[in-house]
């Protein structure tokens, strides 16, 4: 029986056909005590209300992050990613939500932080120090640019860390990331996969599995995370889809929407209580 030490949350799957109110009453009645969302601005009234109607936390919108790497480049493009990212925290500020979720780079070709990439990030930082907002900044592939962040703006109030399970495993080839930057863990995406499996990391390998339907070490994981004093939700980002040339998920999607979120939960549960 879990005992409730850590609130327990999860990303709102797409592909469901039930109303964001439904969604959110479904994960409820489930049991979950929270969720996550993407910044869709056409539904963040409606993310709000049904949070606050069944009881629900709205721990965090994941910004975009398709186009980040162009904030690391000066001119007309960088600015505009950067201020989209503005954005973003403004909305997470005026919808009450505490957490906003940023990729520092994508890409496995460059690996260079640019002085011109460290302001940008400067500017969204700024904005989130003053208007409340933690920025969670995620273990995505290219740790030098996260490296890079965290140097520069190293005791800025909005600065903190968001661990991904999965993409240390992967992207980061099992480097304990909590080690480095777990003094600033503000969010969790809880996920599973079995690591690198060719020669070079690949975004493929970001399988997004339930818990314990890969290699990671949950018990560890838990672990590290408890010797950081965070003590906030543990969010679940997981995924129903394929990767090409995987079939890793059919078993999920052919469960639906009900059925995995309480298989989720179950496996969550048992995982916090490690």
């Amino acid at each position: 029986m879990y005992n409730g030490t850590y609130k327990l949350g999860i990303n709102l799957m797409g592909g469901s056909c039930l109303s964001v109110d439904e969604h959110v009453a479904l994960l409820k009645r489930i049991g979950w005590d929270g969720f996550f969302t993407g910044w869709n601005r056409e539904k963040l009234g409606e993310f709000r209300a049904a949070a606050d109607k069944h009881g629900m936390i709205w721990q965090s919108i994941h910004a975009p992050f398709t186009q980040v790497r162009y904030l690391w480049n000066e001119g007309e493009l960088g600015e505009q990613v950067t201020n989209e990212l503005i954005r973003c925290v403004k909305d997470c500020a005026d919808h009450g939500v505490p957490v906003m979720v940023i990729h520092p780079f994508i890409g496995f070709e460059e690996h260079d932080p640019t002085e011109a990439g460290l302001v940008n990030f400067g500017k969204i930082i700024t904005a989130a120090d003053s208007l409340g907002v933690r920025l969670g900044f995620e273990n995505v592939e290219g740790e030098e640019y996260l490296q890079a962040i965290f140097a520069r703006y190293a005791g800025h109030p909005s600065l903190g860390f968001c661990f991904d399970t999965g993409h240390e495993l992967c992207y980061n080839r099992g480097k304990d990331m909590l080690a480095e930057y777990g003094h600033a863990l503000c969010h969790t995406h809880f996920n599973d996969n079995i690591g690198v499996t060719g020669k070079d990391i690949f975004w493929t390998d970001d399988l997004h599995l339930v818990m314990g339907d890969g290699i990671a070490d949950w018990a560890g994981i838990m672990r590290r995370i408890r010797e950081t004093g965070y003590d906030g939700p543990l969010m679940c980002e997981l995924s129903f889809s394929n990767k090409p040339g995987k079939n890793t998920h059919d078993g999920y999607a052919a469960m639906g929407h009900e059925a995995f979120y309480g298989f989720a939960l179950e496996r969550m549960r048992k995982i916090a209580e490690m």
